[in-house]
Parts: structure tokens; C-alpha cells; sequence
């Protein structure tokens, strides 16, 4: 919560919307190589963390989705980097389901169906 200035207002709202302002300026400015390269590593990031639930499965299918599409605006070392990971990751999630006693909480309640033939390698 902001704290009242001198004329009554509140600072932490006009420096939430400066922060935005901010970071909306600089986002622009990004390469969109970068922009994507930064999502589908937090992504993969996030499935690792994961590994072994079945929402990880669900951001492995999302990310080779999304990786497939985005395939042409990248470079190919961020590219062959990204393939690794998901190679890497879909062997660790399988040795992990296999490994799961239980559901964890906050996972999801079915298991997600892979992607559509084509949707991605």
C-alpha cells in the first residue's frame, strides 16, 4: 500500500504505475529473439522445478508448442540450447512419473493429452 504525500496522494500508486511505465518502455526496446528466449526458459525452469507432476508435462507440451512456432525468429543456438532442455526434461519427467506416489497438491487433476501431431517435434 502507497503512503500519503504532501498533498494528499498516494506515492506508492503513482510509482506502481512510473515502475510500469518503465518496464513497458524497456520491453519494447527488446529484441523479440530475447523476449521469447526468456519465456521458454522460464518455462523450462519452471518444469524442472516441477518435474515429476503432471502440470510439468503440461509446460514441457506448452513450451515445444510454442519453441515449434517460434523456431524461425530465433537463433540456432538458442534454438539447439532449447531442443536439449526439452529433450533432457521430457526424459526426467518421465523417470519422475514413474517415481510419484502420490498427486501433489496445487498439481493438476488429469494428466494433460500431448500436443496434436505436428504441433511440435
Amino acid at each position: 500500500m502507497g503512503t500519503a504525500g504532501p498533498d494528499g496522494g498516494v506515492q506508492g500508486d503513482e510509482r506502481s504505475a512510473d515502475d510500469a511505465r518503465e518496464y513497458a518502455r524497456r520491453l519494447r526496446l527488446l529484441p523479440v529473439d530475447q523476449v521469447l528466449g526468456d519465456f521458454l526458459v522460464g518455462l523450462l525452469n519452471a518444469a524442472q522445478v516441477k518435474l515429476g507432476r503432471r502440470d510439468a508435462r503440461l509446460l514441457i507440451d506448452v513450451t515445444a508448442v510454442a519453441h515449434e512456432h517460434a523456431r524461425p525468429y530465433l537463433p540456432g543456438e538458442l534454438t539447439r540450447q532449447i531442443d536439449q532442455m526439452l529433450a533432457q526434461l521430457r526424459m526426467s519427467q518421465v523417470s519422475a512419473e514413474s517415481k510419484a506416489s502420490k498427486p501433489e497438491e496445487n498439481d493438476l487433476n488429469k494428466t494433460p493429452a500431448p500436443p496434436p501431431a505436428g504441433a511440435s517435434q
